[in-house]
């Protein structure tokens, strides 16, 4: 019936996709594109409560990985967009009267997140509030059910206060534009900790700027460094500042005939500027390490145990970048033995590769192929139903780490 009711002629708007897409906008005045955008946005709820549906369904009968495969195969999403996607599916599923009005283009797809999110952070009366969101913007309706559940709390707070901890989150992203966000969500009592440190860590960098005469940094640039010196340094009994214990693996490349570095750049293949190179290595531990021309094989690391020493964990992240799958960050993956440790496969490099578990799970259970490709030299993960390069280097990606 859902899909039914995406193709059928909508009463209210006489169109459908085909009549949609058949006009040229650039022929339409203000009004017609005012009523084209109306048009395509009810189309945009359909889509997306159907979307919702067929997730819900495809994860009832096989696994969750397999439904998030589904996800970046069949709409060609990004990791992070399909497992936002998963969640927003289970939240609908036990909100269907929501579904519906998204279904029936009477909602948005943000009023429905919105309604999702809420259904996790305690009580809702969700017929009621569906009325308040068939009336209200996104951002009215916010307020409308916030205000809703706090009449229902009906409590001294206290299973409030636990459901928000509980609601805690934090998740750190690429953009498309090479640029990193961190996203986090805090309950009121954590949140006001990290605001009094943040503000009072942006007003010292304020003050120390003015008296250097760098007035001019705007004040979004200075919280930001607030909070990446928050996180990345910790301070001495002098007052100072120091790195944390952390190893940032910095790489470049030799020249023997002009005897310097060149081509600095982070382990995942990120390139700096000299100057950051430089500013970055001032502060690091220095780990080195010989590769292969190409700057993608390290040159006979290997160990005599089973789990990698540092060293070679280190090359094994600067030759991945991270899952050779999902291309996850290194920080969530295992070193993984394509010829099993106790086969007789060695801790050595051509041995290894990262994996996260998801996709350690695919090359266990699911018959995914390790392989290296014959051009790059890359590893990558082969999905069963895909045929390998007739000249791939196939490992036996089926046997236990």
């Amino acid at each position: 019936m859902a899909f039914e009711a995406l193709t059928r002629d909508n009463a209210a708007t006489n169109t459908d996709l085909s009549v949609l897409g058949a006009v040229d906008v650039r022929g339409l005045d203000t009004a017609g594109l005012e009523s084209r955008l109306r048009d395509l946005g009810r189309v945009q709820s359909r889509v997306s409560g159907l979307i919702s549906e067929v997730v819900a369904e495809k994860k009832r009968r096989s696994r969750v990985g397999d439904t998030i495969d589904g996800l970046l195969g069949g709409l060609r999403m990004s990791s992070h967009q399909a497992r936002r996607m998963m969640r927003e599916s289970d939240q609908l599923e036990k909100l269907e009267s929501t579904r519906e009005a998204l279904v029936d283009s009477r909602i948005t797809a943000e009023h429905a997140r919105i309604m999702g999110t809420a259904s996790e952070n305690g009580p809702l009366d969700e017929k009621k509030m569906l009325v308040a969101a068939e009336a209200e913007t996104p951002d009215q309706f916010r307020k409308t059910l916030r205000d809703h559940q706090n009449e229902l709390a009906g409590d001294d707070g206290e299973a409030r206060s636990e459901r928000q901890k509980q609601a805690r989150t934090a998740s750190f992203a690429e953009q498309d534009d090479g640029m990193w966000r961190l996203y986090a969500q805090f309950d009121p009592t954590a949140a006001a900790r990290i605001r009094k440190a943040l503000n009072a860590k942006t007003d010292a960098n304020w003050r120390l700027d003015n008296k250097r005469g760098r007035d001019h940094i705007s004040d979004r640039h200075r919280r930001a460094d607030a909070l990446e010196q928050l996180i990345t340094r910790q301070s001495t009994d002098r007052g100072h500042e120091q790195p944390q214990g952390t190893t940032l693996l910095l790489m470049a490349d030799y020249d023997l005939v002009d005897n310097k570095l060149g081509n600095p750049r982070l382990a995942d293949g990120t390139p700096l500027p000299p100057s950051e190179f430089h500013k970055l290595a001032c502060d690091a531990d220095i780990l080195c390490g010989l590769f292969r021309e190409a700057g993608t094989e390290p040159i006979w690391l290997g160990s005599t145990s089973r789990h990698p020493n540092f060293a070679l964990r280190a090359a094994l992240e600067a030759r991945d970048g991270g899952c050779i799958g999902c291309r996850v960050e290194p920080e969530w993956c295992i070193s993984h033995h394509t010829i099993e440790w106790q086969h007789g496969g060695p801790t050595q490099p051509d041995n290894l590769v990262l994996l996260c578990h998801s996709c350690h799970d695919k090359v266990h259970h699911n018959d995914w192929a390790v392989e290296k490709h014959p051009d790059t030299g890359r590893r990558y993960l082969r999905p069963p139903w895909q045929k390998p390069p007739s000249n791939a280097i196939t490992r036996n990606g089926h046997q236990n780490e």
